[in-house]
């Protein structure tokens, strides 16, 4: 009814006058199939009056709607053809997707799952309830296509048409490229770094290998407000912009656990476990986003979580020794993972750690047995990329590791590294940034690492990584050699 006064008045179909007489006539308008209504005798124009209130009560309805806010992407199974849909409304549980390879969105999938909430009580007494989160999966989506969506109800609205790329068909042949953060938070360096992936549409994803919205220290400076969710809702709109247009990979980071002081249990990763839906069914993990792997082009990229157990018993370890088992390298030969925690690191933070060299002493046997090409790692702010390295000495054909931690959070760069550098760390450098892989085939890679510079962003590392396998004059049939050069 308002949106049908609103135009009537503004296009002026119906005059209503009014005066001071006792008598009114009555006009049929076959345009608009109602009464207008005239008075006889001192007429006052009210149409710009009933335009005004028009205008109001729209903008009343609008804020009375619950569109969705939050809106992020991920895929959502092994092989990049299905994308989750993760949004947040304040009241409505109700939902569904409309997609399509055009803004016509000619079809729509509907939430198949009651939205949820979940209950948090901070170490310091502070509660919060979430908004209800939204997860649709939209499946059979055809490889390395555009496609446009929205998201919300018919009821409480809808979000605006993002758009975004599936990744290239899994197989050796083709190629991918990935954006590699970590420890993002939510501040301007943060959102320099996000400006700078948003700029380049020729990445396919981005990987965040943990501490994603650092709120669990957002307010350290007020005791009674430490561990505040509603950073997590901050930091939701803060990468719309960014990850509503491209899938985002999630790994948990130490900022993640979060323990909820909830009377009934123990609940750690919470709202991490809560507002996002990683392929862990697909890749048969049994902890919901802790741990899961997937394929992208000829990549296999595994996720591990540095915070639950690891040990040779543990069921993070069993699992990645089968998904490790189940790699075809012949679809897949590149063999990624992603982890918070580094194994290796010259920075002067964060040492002796057990998620550090307790993980490393347990699972870096097995990246050398399945040959592991390259592993990210955030947790210390600052980048560094090792040469191939294992068990602590410089070891060609093996594992090349990869320091990104350097997103933008409030704690600044980790500065200082210890010296003289050690023989197997390449290049480091304490400065916010990010880093694009570009898997070329089956053989080539081309790292580069950006560092944040306003307004622009500068490259200050980049090589070719190359497996050994490829250049018969190394004599070796396993890990990367690094060559220093641009991307042509």
């Amino acid at each position: 009814l308002l949106f049908w006064l609103f135009h009537v008045v503004s296009d002026r179909r119906l005059c209503i006058t009014f005066n001071c007489s006792c008598y009114m006539s009555y006009r049929y308008s076959a345009r608009i199939g109602i009464h207008s209504v005239f008075y006889s005798h001192n007429h006052l124009q009210l149409n710009t009056m009933l335009r005004f209130l028009a205008i109001a009560a729209l903008i009343a309805a609008t804020f009375a709607q619950d569109p969705p806010t939050q809106v992020h992407i991920n895929l959502c199974d092994d092989v990049g053809t299905s994308v989750c849909v993760t949004w947040m409304t304040r009241n409505e549980p109700t939902g569904e997707v409309q997609i399509g390879y055009s803004k016509d969105l000619d079809r729509t999938v509907q939430q198949s799952e009651p939205a949820s909430t979940y209950y948090y009580v901070s170490p310091f007494g502070e509660k919060y309830t979430s908004g209800y989160i939204h997860h649709v999966n939209v499946t059979d989506l055809l490889s390395n296509t555009v496609y446009f969506y929205k998201c919300g109800s018919n009821t409480n609205g809808f979000s605006q048409v993002f758009t975004f790329q599936t990744p290239p068909a899994v197989a050796a042949s083709s190629s991918v490229k990935i954006n590699w953060i970590g420890d993002l938070g939510q501040t301007i360096n943060s959102s320099s770094t996000l400006d700078h992936i948003q700029r380049d549409n020729t990445t396919h994803m981005t990987v965040l290998v943990g501490d994603l919205s650092y709120a669990d220290s957002a307010e350290k400076s007020t005791p009674t407000h430490n561990c505040t969710q509603r950073r997590w809702d901050s930091w939701g709109d803060l990468i719309q912009p960014t990850f509503a247009n491209q899938p985002l990979m999630v790994l948990p980071g130490n900022h993640e656990i979060e323990p909820n002081m909830k009377p009934t249990k123990y609940n750690p990763f919470l709202a991490f476990q809560s507002r996002f839906r990683m392929p862990y069914a697909s890749s048969g993990g049994a902890h919901g986003n802790l741990y899961y792997s997937f394929n992208a082009g000829p990549a296999h990229i595994i996720a591990l979580n540095s915070f639950m157990g690891f040990g040779a018993n543990s069921e993070q370890y069993k699992w990645l020794e089968q998904d490790l088992e189940k790699v075809d390298r012949s679809k897949t030969p590149w063999l990624i993972c992603g982890m918070h925690a580094p194994w290796y690191n010259s920075n002067k933070h964060h040492h002796g750690e057990p998620e550090e060299w307790g993980m490393r002493m347990s699972m870096e046997p097995l990246f050398r047995k399945y040959d592991v090409d390259l592993v990210y790692s955030g947790h210390v702010h600052a980048y560094e990329r090792m040469h191939p390295v294992y068990n602590n000495v410089t070891t060609p054909g093996a594992t090349t590791y990869i320091n990104i931690g350097d997103g933008g959070n409030r704690e600044g760069p980790a500065t200082g590294f210890y010296e003289p550098q050690p023989s197997w760390s390449a290049y480091r450098e304490a400065a916010f940034g990010h880093g694009v892989l570009d898997i070329v085939n089956a053989t080539h890679a081309h790292w580069a690492w950006h560092k944040n510079l306003q307004p622009q962003e500068d490259t200050a590392d980049e090589v070719w990584l190359i497996h050994n396998s490829a250049n018969p004059d190394t004599g070796l049939t396993t890990g990367l050699f690094h060559v220093p050069g641009l991307r042509h």
